[in-house]
């Protein structure tokens, strides 16, 4: 199969789907991955009915668990998927405490961890098939000078950071693990870059959807919060965006990540960042994301939790 496939993580649902509508309409073979099998096949199967039979296909990941990927990256492999770009997109926001499987703080887990062992795992096929692009979705709330309603990032103890999401002695804040995988997001987007050195065809990119009501993150909200978020303020969302581009409806967050993995004009762009707040123009991220020894500290942590290499990529 030689059509030109792109996989995007959490995209049955949001902006994930969004994406995925967009990419399948341009041409791209989609493959939605996520850990809702039924939810992912339901999707794909809408894409197929509109785009055609071999328009999408949907696999089963859990980003919470290591060896889940390691086979999902088997199946891949075994289909021999013609992979042209790897959307990171599914996230978690918790609000009660939970540990992995691997025994990593859930939101970190899922937000980080899945993913920079999904990428890493994954790259020799993009390699194989380059020019190809990577885009990690992060958010605006990784800048503590951002006024966003959420904690500030306090990423001065990785230890605490897979154990706990961040906290230290007291009680967990979900909001600050969420906050601090984000941070995740934009070092590991900027190292990963480093690593692949200035002559690699492989893009990295980071993308900051904005405020996008009814997307997957309040799955661990109260029933009463789950239907505001799902169901009352995507609506509201649509009339906000004219007003702010830090609120979003899905569509509109799902089609600008879909210009990052089509558009010509951004072939060979690696390192940047795609806020919302800029409508989606290049801008500069947190400077704390631009520290480089944190940046290499958050890598080899995470490949030893990962089980690989801290000199894997290069």
């Amino acid at each position: 199969m030689n059509r030109e496939t792109v996989l995007i993580t959490g995209g049955n649902s949001g902006i994930g789907l969004e994406c995925a509508r967009q990419l399948a309409k341009d041409g791209r073979r989609v493959v939605i991955a996520s850990r809702n099998l039924a939810a992912s096949e339901d999707a794909a199967e809408a894409l197929r009915r509109e785009h055609g039979e071999d328009a999408a296909l949907a696999l089963a990941l859990d980003l919470g668990e290591l060896s889940s990927v390691r086979s999902f990256v088997a199946e891949v492999e075994a289909r021999d998927l013609h992979l042209k770009a790897l959307v990171c997109n599914a996230g978690l926001q918790g609000i009660h405490e939970r540990a992995s499987p691997d025994g990593v703080e859930l939101t970190v887990a899922v937000n980080h961890l899945g993913h920079f062992l999904l990428v890493n795992l994954l790259l020799e096929r993009l390699r194989r098939h380059a020019p190809a692009r990577v885009v990690v979705v992060s958010s605006g709330v990784h800048d503590a000078g951002l006024t966003t309603g959420m904690p500030t990032p306090r990423m001065d103890d990785l230890d605490a950071l897979f154990a706990r999401g961040g906290s230290h002695d007291g009680a967990y804040n979900g909001q600050r693990a969420y906050v601090n995988s984000k941070v995740c997001n934009m070092l590991f987007t900027y190292e990963l870059v480093r690593r692949l050195g200035p002559d690699s065809r492989v893009t990295v990119n980071a993308f900051d959807p904005g405020l996008v009501p009814g997307s997957g993150l309040a799955r661990d909200y109260s029933p009463a919060l789950r239907f505001f978020w799902d169901k009352v303020l995507p609506a509201a969302a649509s009339v906000v965006t004219h007003l702010t581009p830090r609120v979003n409806p899905a569509w509109k967050s799902g089609q600008a990540l879909a210009r990052l993995v089509t558009d010509p004009a951004l072939e060979g762009v690696t390192g940047r960042y795609y806020p919302s707040h800029t409508r989606w123009e290049e801008a500069r991220s947190s400077e704390a994301s631009y520290d480089t020894a944190r940046q290499r500290a958050l890598w080899d942590l995470s490949a030893q939790r990962a089980g690989l290499p801290t000199t894997a990529v290069g």
